[in-house]
């Protein structure tokens, strides 16, 4: 990574992620629930297809609601915090990639720079949690050094 981030900007890219993330979920919900109804209601349905779009629909319902959890865990994080360690609401800058510990998310892009959000259950985070800046760690065969850490 060429310069520091602002983890406010890193906080806030990641909070329209979750929130585009939460919009899709509610979006695609709304579409299944409306086209159950729809099909249920149908009288020249030969065959009842209700129940797989229920079961389909109750697991978009659990997306969503891991989605706001995630969304609620997230809000919860201080970014003006300076963290000396690695864990919750840190940025960790290593040479492969640098990673914002808070919730796992795609890797978003801010200023030009790749940030990949890492939840605190990920492997990898198991591995490096409580490291300080310069010090080093492994996880599936690549040697990782914190370079930066706020």
């Amino acid at each position: 990574m060429s310069k520091k981030i602002n983890k406010q900007e890193i906080f806030d890219a990641c909070v329209q992620k979750q929130e585009k993330l939460i919009a899709n979920f509610e979006a695609r919900r709304s579409e299944m629930k409306d086209d159950t109804t729809r099909q249920s209601e149908s009288a020249s349905q030969t065959e009842d297809r209700t129940a797989g779009k229920i079961e389909l629909m109750v697991t978009m319902e659990k997306e969503l609601a891991f989605a706001q959890m995630e969304m609620g865990y997230l809000k919860a994080i201080n970014p003006e915090q300076d963290n000396k360690v690695v864990e919750p609401g840190a940025v960790v800058v290593t040479g492969q990639r640098t990673f914002f510990i808070a919730i796992s998310s795609e890797k978003i892009e801010v200023n030009g720079e790749t940030i990949f959000g890492l939840s605190t259950g990920a492997p990898i985070y198991t591995v490096m949690e409580g490291l300080k800046k310069g010090e080093k760690f492994s996880f599936n065969e690549t040697n990782y050094t914190i370079e930066d850490l706020y």
